[in-house]
């Protein structure tokens, strides 16, 4: 039932039960929904129409040598380009162009990573949605908004304090004389141990789940969703990465190169191409190690934390990768099969004081047809 009302009515609503949050949802979130409804006809389903043309070749490309060759060098091809364009649009340091560049980055990666989705696609399931792309879309721009006021905050309750109580420290801990790649990699390495122990927070403390669970609510996995994440979790990581990068205090050329770093890792970290990684994967934090993460069932979602990095994943015991087997593609939230889908419902539902009631199957049959072995141990957002 719930497929079929995403499918043919646009995204799911917060349930009847939850009277108030939807009769919120649906009269504070009209504009939201309009905005939806129109980037579904004026943007989703053209594209949709357009990426179904590649389908027929995806078929043909089975087994073929040169998927082999693609599923093995797609990866860190996209992983050297980046770091080449990143250390070029800073080599002149921070200009109109290097901005420019950067805005448009997601723009190039999506229009990189959707062909190879329909081409070699991990799970044929995954690659249509409903209307969950014209969400995505709303949830980055509004990601880059509550970015930029978290920026605001930081600044100005965090950073220039903190800084200037590091100063004599920061400013001498930072290799600045190295190589400007080992920099980068340095700097990601420091960076995801502060957001490896953030995201275990998220899943381990229900307060913080509450709000997590946002990210949690997608059926599938593509290259533009890892972006989906409530506000209050935007502004919260900002704050908590103010310490290492106050801390260490990189030049904004390596920070800036970083970024463009992690966002070509984020894109393979959720994208729904089928990829022979190898060793990769015991590095970063992607392919089938964050599949594993979306699982229904606690007791093996709760693990693979790290943001670009699977390292610290290994070293602290979280990491779950089994040699002899392949995630399967049921994901989401195990037992609340009716979270919301709309943008309004996903910045409502963290604040329902009753979400075990409102969002949990009763069911055990259904639990068995919508969710993974297991799915029933997962505590939806308390």
């Amino acid at each position: 039932m719930a497929t079929t009302d995403t499918q043919n009515s646009g995204n799911r609503r917060m349930p009847e039960q939850a009277r108030i949050a939807r009769f919120l949802e649906t009269w504070l979130g009209a504009p939201l929904h309009a905005l939806e409804f129109v980037l579904q006809w004026i943007l989703v389903k053209p594209t949709r129409w357009f990426w179904r043309h590649l389908d027929s070749w995806s078929y043909k490309l089975e087994g073929t040598l040169l998927r082999k060759i693609l599923s093995s060098t797609l990866f860190p091809f996209t992983l050297v380009l980046s770091v080449f364009v990143g250390l070029k649009l800073v080599e002149n340091g921070i200009t109109s162009l290097t901005l420019v560049g950067f805005v448009l980055l997601p723009i190039i990666y999506g229009l990189y990573c959707a062909p190879f989705e329909r081409l070699m696609p991990y799970s044929r399931k995954w690659l249509e949605g409903g209307n969950d792309t014209a969400v995505d879309i709303i949830m980055y721009f509004s990601g880059a908004f509550w970015s930029g006021i978290s920026g605001l905050i930081v600044s100005a309750l965090f950073i220039i304090g903190m800084v200037e109580a590091l100063e004599p420290y920061g400013h001498n801990l930072w290799p600045d004389h190295w190589n400007p790649v080992i920099q980068v990699a340095l700097f990601i390495l420091i960076k995801d141990f502060f957001r490896y122990w953030f995201h275990r927070a998220l899943h381990e403390i229900p307060a913080l789940w509450r709000i997590h669970a946002a990210h949690h609510s997608v059926e599938r996995l593509y290259w533009l969703n890892g972006i989906r994440a409530h506000p209050l979790e935007i502004l919260s990581q900002a704050i908590f990465y103010a310490i290492p990068l106050a801390l260490v205090q990189p030049s904004a050329e390596i920070a800036l190169v970083a970024v463009i770093l992690q966002l070509s890792i984020g894109i393979f970290q959720h994208s729904n191409i089928d990829l022979n990684l190898g060793w990769w994967e015991y590095i970063f934090s992607i392919g089938d190690n964050h599949r594993y993460h979306h699982y229904p069932d606690k007791g093996i979602g709760d693990s693979n934390y790290g943001g670009e990095l699977i390292i610290y994943d290994i070293l602290f015991g979280t990491f779950h990768n089994p040699r002899d087997e392949r995630p399967h593609d049921n994901i989401g939230i195990g037992t609340a099969p009716d979270y919301p889908m709309t943008v309004a419902g996903l910045y409502i539902a963290p604040f329902l004081p009753n979400q075990k009631d409102v969002f949990r199957v009763e069911d055990n049959s259904d639990e068995e047809d919508t969710a993974a072995p297991g799915a029933s141990t997962l505590q939806p957002a308390e």
